[in-house]
């Protein structure tokens, strides 16, 4: 969870600033099982552009220089990267993303509170996330687990109060992703059709609906029928 404040970084050294756009490959996996993530979310934090692994875990996604990627999925903790020389002079980024863990109290906690997966998950999420950035002793930047970190202590530029607030901006930012990734699902899409795993990851990607309109439209009736108008463009766009 520390990775978060790497978000800081695009504020302080603008000077290194690079427009150049490349194309970067990685992997997703599970960082217990080292199983592949499918329809894992890749976010440029900076671009607001999002990716999804494919069936192997694999994706794609532009970039530049000194820009911030994070990577969510159903039931795990989210991470990011910073993109610097040193990540971009590898041929694959390979990320683990750590499951959450709850035990059998917090299940029947959330049992009764009725909570859904998303809630409980959020709530895990963001608990550990205070408790990283309560700590004024971790370094402001530190090596994600793909090891591509560097550090600097922010704490020469700003107060620790306004650090924190852009901490929580990020996190809040991520996991938008994360709901999306949640109310927008493959089971769901499949309810109205049988696709290939290719051709839904395609599916999902090119037609992920936005945060705010998922939070507009609560209902999962409200989702299927907007997967329905979908599929028709997508069918149809197929044909062509």
């Amino acid at each position: 969870m520390r990775s978060f404040l790497l978000f800081f970084l695009t504020f302080f050294i603008s000077a290194a600033f690079s427009q150049n756009k490349i194309f970067l490959s990685g992997t997703l996996k599970d960082s217990i099982s080292n199983q592949p993530l499918l329809f894992a979310s890749i976010t440029n934090v900076n671009t607001r552009q999002t990716v999804l692994s494919d069936k192997n875990g694999i994706f794609k996604i532009a970039v530049s220089q000194n820009q911030l990627l994070s990577f969510a999925s159903v039931g795990y903790n989210f991470d990011t990267v910073f993109i610097n020389e040193k990540v971009l002079q590898k041929d694959t980024l390979h990320i683990l993303l750590t499951p959450l863990t709850r035990s059998l109290a917090e299940v029947t906690v959330y049992s009764n509170m009725k909570l859904s997966a998303y809630q409980s998950d959020s709530s895990k999420r963001r608990k550990e996330f205070f408790q990283t950035i309560s700590d004024h002793t971790l370094p402001v930047f530190s090596d994600g687990n793909s090891g591509s970190g560097i550090g600097l202590n922010l704490d020469r530029f700003y107060g620790r109060e306004k650090r924190k607030k852009k901490a929580i901006e990020l996190f809040d930012q991520i996991e938008q992703e994360q709901y999306i990734n949640y109310r927008f699902t493959a089971a769901l899409v499949s309810k109205y059709a049988t696709l290939s795993t290719d051709s839904l990851s395609l599916f999902i990607q090119q037609y992920r609906p936005p945060y705010n309109w998922l939070r507009k439209h609560t209902e999962e009736e409200d989702v299927l029928y907007y997967i329905n108008d979908k599929l028709k463009l997508f069918f149809k766009r197929k044909e062509n």
